[in-house]
C-alpha cells in the first residue's frame, strides 16, 4: 500500500516541477522577445524615476556585474501615464533618490502596447553588443527547443 501512495506523490511532484519549468521557459521566451521587439520597433519616451536602488553584490566581479540595480519609473503616452520597473546587473552607482529629487530616464515602449516597456539602455543593441544580442537569440531558440522537443518526452 505504501508503494502506491509513493508513486502518486512522485507523479504529483513531477507535474509541479514540470509546470514550474514550463513557466520559467515561457517567461524566458517572453522576456527575450520583448528585448528584441523593443530594440527593433520600440518608441522612445522620457520617463521619470520614481525609485532607485543599487547594491554591491561582488566588488571583484567582471564589468557590469558588480551591482544589482533596481529602478521604478513612470512615463506618459498620449496623455495616459504608465509605470514600470526593472532590475538588472550593472556597475551603475547613483545615489538614492532624495525627497523631491527628479531624474529622467529614456523608456522604450511598444506603440500599440505601452505596458510593454523597459529602460532604453537595456534594449539598445549598441549597449547590448554582439554577445548580448546573441544571448537573447540563444535564449529564445533554446527555450523553444526545450519546450517543443524535450518536455513531451518526459512522460
Amino acid at each position: 500500500m505504501k508503494t502506491k501512495k509513493t508513486k502518486k506523490n512522485e507523479q504529483k511532484t513531477s507535474l509541479v516541477v514540470i509546470l514550474i519549468i514550463i513557466v520559467c521557459l515561457l517567461y524566458a521566451i517572453y522576456n527575450s522577445l520583448v528585448v528584441f521587439t523593443l530594440g527593433l520597433f520600440g518608441e522612445l519616451a522620457v520617463g521619470t524615476l520614481t525609485s532607485y536602488d543599487n547594491r554591491v553584490d561582488d566588488s571583484k566581479a567582471p564589468p557590469n556585474q558588480s551591482r544589482t540595480v533596481t529602478k521604478g519609473y513612470r512615463f506618459s503616452v498620449a496623455g495616459k501615464e504608465y509605470r514600470g520597473h526593472s532590475t538588472y546587473k550593472s556597475d551603475e552607482a547613483w545615489p538614492r533618490l532624495r525627497e523631491g529629487e527628479v531624474r529622467t530616464e529614456l523608456i522604450r515602449y511598444l506603440g500599440p502596447f505601452p505596458r510593454i516597456n523597459k529602460p532604453a539602455n537595456l534594449v539598445d543593441f549598441d549597449n547590448l553588443g554582439v554577445a548580448g544580442v546573441f544571448y537573447y537569440l540563444v535564449m529564445i531558440v533554446g527555450s523553444v527547443f526545450f519546450l517543443v522537443f524535450v518536455l513531451p518526452r518526459i512522460r
